[in-house]
């Protein structure tokens, strides 16, 4: 988790035409009290917490040009449940730019945020909630945001909810056990026949669906053949006690007329879109290429 403050320059054209924001603040806006947001930026995987970081910079805005401004609260929670106190950010921790106004920079990687809202899975939403107190005692959080505040300039919705994906990163993963559904498509019609491949690797077993012509001599299972017609679909089981795998794409001589999508079902049963690809999967590579698939996404 970090804190850290900026600065940033402003023109007339940010305020329609006024010169001071302040200006613009006293004579558009009554309800006294704004959280512009200036940048928002990363995100949570479920599959990646070491590089999962999320942050926010935000710009205290109230009638007196941030003469009113006391501090900030920040609070965290998994979907509005366990919220918890972050910290207060009092203004001397901000920065005061060149107009007078006070900013701030704040991040929580994925694995603090758990540490204070309590176990997570893929597809909670790690919500980040601020209120702005003033020295008169008003203070403004999501519950006082209108309309007009969650636009184009403001941006000040107070809160922001930050979903775990699911997406696992390309190459050796840990393995997420259930059936998987491979269906595959030929735009010509005459099957994948000349190397174009799905290739499962599964602790250390690789299991091949598709062409076996021209097959690597690492794959132990070539009997999912797909030599003729416009489709076909696989479906293959990762056990509950596998550990490690691989997705990848092994390049044929014609790429350009294959498609295809992967879906999951769970051991609970619960089944999602894990990824779908058209023609090119690998981009325009030399036949016999096989790279790790990217982009696919598998909630537990």
């Amino acid at each position: 988790m970090t804190i850290s403050s900026c600065t940033k320059e402003y023109s007339s054209d940010d305020y329609g035409g006024y010169e001071m924001l302040s200006q613009y603040m006293l004579e558009n806006w009554e309800k006294g009290a704004a959280l512009r947001t200036i940048s928002q930026s990363g995100g949570y995987s479920y599959f990646d917490l070491a590089s999962s970081n999320w942050g926010v910079t935000l710009e205290p805005h109230d009638k007196e040009n941030g003469g009113l401004t006391e501090s900030v609260d920040w609070y965290v929670s998994n979907g509005g449940n366990n919220e918890t106190m972050v910290k207060t950010i009092s203004k001397s921790e901000m920065t005061t730019g060149e107009v007078g106004l006070p900013n701030f920079s704040v991040s929580m990687s994925l694995a603090e945020a758990s540490a204070l809202t309590g176990p997570y899975n893929g597809g909670d939403t790690i919500l980040h909630r601020f209120v702005l107190n003033l020295s008169d005692g008003n203070s403004y959080s999501s519950n006082t945001v209108t309309g007009p505040l969650t636009g184009s300039y403001f941006r000040s919705p107070f809160q922001y909810p930050v979903i775990i994906t699911c997406v696992l990163p390309a190459g050796e993963v840990e393995a997420v056990a259930g059936t998987y559904t491979i269906t595959v498509t030929d735009s010509y019609g005459d099957g994948w026949s000349t190397g174009e491949a799905i290739v499962v690797n599964v602790d250390g077993t690789e299991y091949r669906f598709g062409s076996t012509v021209t097959s690597p001599s690492t794959v132990s299972n070539t009997g999912n053949d797909f030599a003729d017609g416009d489709g076909y679909t696989w479906t293959f089981e990762v056990k509950e006690s596998a550990q490690k795998m691989t997705w990848n794409y092994y390049s044929g001589f014609y790429d350009d007329e294959v498609g295809f999508s992967i879906s999951h079902t769970s051991p609970s049963g619960k089944t999602q879109d894990v990824v779908s690809y058209g023609a090119y999967p690998n981009g325009s590579v030399d036949p016999g290429t096989m790279k790790p698939l990217s982009g696919l996404s598998i909630c537990k």
